[in-house]
């Protein structure tokens, strides 16, 4: 059985903690649960501390000194920080709450967060009795529909819980109903167990009726109308991102990574982004009933001027990149003259999910590389229901180079998310992310090695040039290939002259671990991550730069993968846009020009750029056959 901690806030109760400590002790011993009693003296003024002190070598009890806010609920706070058991229980000890309750509670709890001593039977008086019951109705019941007594002094719950809960959010009286609140907006079942409520038999009473019944009333009524949280779950270690997430409607996701809800696109739209879009649809629906002509003409005026400017910016970037391409570019001299013992260690991350048929293909790929296979760090990020990718792999002889780690079973089951659990366990000085089915070429990671000590301290992720390896195999793969073409030969490495936000690839992006730890992984709700990822780093005040390097991967040859595929990109690119323009205002302020560009970059690929070449190949596919690029 696992230990269970009773926490058992104090302040005054000399008369009451001997019998108290037996009653525990009693129960305990004969229901064979190991538990042990941390008591929490809020500055006691009688024998309290001397009578524990005394009882300390008899009986499992640890005595902690009051650091914090006077009052009970931080009292127990401070005891559930002392606390390493899974449950816990908080214990009133005045001898009102019956002890002998808690190994029923217990055997309950393996199957709920929270079971709650219920006061079904009360030996007080008729007032005090009264005053329990309504404020158990109003408050419980009637506003946030607790079926169990959301005051009552005695409740098992999981420690953890806890964990969630913010201070500003209690006051001394109110931790109870904040607790309830929380284990079930954190998806925990919350039961209980009857009790006799037992009248007070020595000491005084700490509680004002009047005042702590506003105080209760005030918080119940705050916590009713609080806006709708988004909890955080801590790493489970120190240094490491592994294990962490959020709780969103219940839902635990373990993305590993911290990065805060406000800058992912867990939540599409914020309240102030529903308001503009209502206002401009209701403005909308307006000037077509009253002038439909002249709205329409409107609509059309303003696509077209966003058009123009797009297509002036990109003829910019265009020109830019065919005059001075500033791609990073490493001679074969230069990459000969490396010794293989100065290289530094490089981690490979491959994402993988339900590939097993690729994982041969993956191996070979990544043994041609020409890196010494004893700096190689290769992660295979398996997720856990993918039994047949597994068994590949199992199956399959691994270089030493090569491992393949477990994604624990979550929500997002996503690329980043994989990523971001390989990234806690990366042990290279760089990291590279690649697709199953890629073939980067052989000496790309020198390259980047290169590039890396050419290039200035923020320029901290380089981008490898993407193409395909089966441009000729019908219509559609010409129009990938040309379109990849245009966008990573020419596009990138204009906007890198410019100095600008990159939105980077979905591979063959190069980082330093180090900074990308800092910048906290890949958005698991995104999914187009890496253009995510790209603009984040750019804000943060890093830079990205491109290589002069192709990754080769497979065009997509079927018109209903490709479907699925640009409606993917274009989903990507608005979760994107909308996550970096929740403060608009901000983003003009620290970046200028570059929010503008933003709207080019980003926004603009939204509304222009549904078709699998872009409009942008209309006009500027010549200067790439000038360029011998397809």
């Amino acid at each position: 059985m696992k230990n269970l901690d009773i926490i058992i806030p104090v302040k005054n109760e000399e008369g009451n903690i001997l019998p108290l400590v037996r009653r525990i002790d009693k129960v305990m011993v004969a229901s064979k649960i190991p538990y042990r009693m941390i008591f929490v003296d809020d500055h006691s003024t009688d024998k309290t501390v001397e009578i524990l002190e005394y009882l300390e070598g008899s009986y499992p009890i640890r005595i902690y000194k009051k650091q914090g806010k006077i009052g009970k609920s931080y009292s127990i706070l401070e005891g559930v920080r002392y606390s390493d058991s899974e449950f816990v229980v908080m214990l009133d000890a005045d001898l009102q709450y019956p002890p002998e309750a808690i190994p029923e509670m217990y055997a309950k709890a393996a199957d709920n967060g929270v079971v709650v001593g219920n006061r079904k039977d009360y030996e007080v008086s008729n007032v005090r009795k009264f005053i329990s019951r309504v404020f158990g109705f109003a408050f419980g019941k009637l506003l946030h529909g607790f079926k169990v007594d959301v005051q009552s002094g005695l409740k098992l719950f999981r420690r953890e819980i806890l964990d969630f809960i913010d201070e500003k959010d209690i006051t001394p009286w109110t931790l109870d109903l904040s607790l309830l609140n929380t284990a079930r907006n954190l998806g925990f079942k919350i039961t209980g167990v009857d009790i006799t409520f037992a009248k007070r038999t020595g000491g005084h009473s700490k509680v004002n009726l009047v005042k702590t019944s506003a105080e209760i009333g005030k918080n119940a009524l705050k916590l009713k109308f609080q806006k709708k949280k988004t909890y955080l779950i801590k790493p489970v270690s120190k240094g490491t991102m592994a294990g962490a997430g959020v709780v969103h409607n219940k839902k635990w996701l373990k993305t590993h990574t911290t990065l805060h809800p406000k800058n992912s696109a867990l939540q599409s739209f914020t309240f102030t982004q529903v308001i503009f879009i209502l206002i401009t649809v209701i403005s909308l629906e307006v000037g077509f009933i009253f002038s439909p002509i002249i709205t329409l003409i409107s609509i059309v005026g303003i696509l077209s001027f966003i058009y123009f400017i797009d297509v002036l910016f990109n003829f910019y970037v265009v020109l830019k990149s065919l005059h001075y391409p500033p791609e990073i570019v490493s001679s074969e001299r230069e990459i000969a003259a490396l010794k293989d013992e100065e290289l530094p260690v490089y981690t490979i991350l491959c994402p993988l999910y339900r590939e097993a048929q690729i994982v041969p293909h993956f191996l070979e790929a990544i043994a041609k590389l020409n890196y010494p296979k004893d700096k190689l760090d290769v992660k295979l990020l398996l997720e856990e229901d993918d039994n047949e990718t597994i068994e590949e792999v199992k199956s399959t002889t691994l270089p030493g180079y090569v491992s393949a780690m477990i994604v624990p079973d979550s929500e997002p089951k996503t690329k980043p998310k994989a990523c971001n659990y390989g990234l806690n366990f990366a042990t290279g000085e760089y990291l590279v992310v690649y697709d199953a089915e890629d073939q980067p070429e052989p000496d790309q990671l020198k390259k980047a090695y290169l590039a890396f000590k050419k290039s200035k301290p923020n320029i901290i992720c380089l981008q490898a040039k993407l193409n395909y390896f089966n441009p000729h195999q019908n219509l559609l793969t010409r129009f990938f290939t040309a379109e990849y073409s245009l966008w990573f030969d020419v596009m990138l490495t204009g906007l890198q002259s410019v100095d600008t936000v990159i939105p980077l690839g979905g591979t063959s992006n190069h980082f330093k671990t180090k900074t990308l730890m800092e910048l906290e992984g890949w958005d698991p709700f995104n999914v187009t991550e890496d253009c995510d990822l790209g603009v984040r780093l750019f804000k943060k005040g890093y830079k990205t730069a491109i290589i002069d390097s192709t990754t080769l991967e497979e065009a997509n040859s079927n018109p209903k993968n490709w479907l699925r595929q640009r409606s993917r990109w274009i989903k990507g690119y608005m979760q994107t846009y909308l996550v970096h323009m929740r403060n608009p205002f901000e983003f003009i302020r620290h970046h200028g020009w570059h929010a503008f560009i933003f709207q080019l970059i980003i926004g603009a690929r939204i509304s222009f750029k549904p078709d699998p070449l872009g409009n942008d190949f209309c006009l500027l596919c010549f200067l790439c056959r000038n360029r011998k690029l397809y």
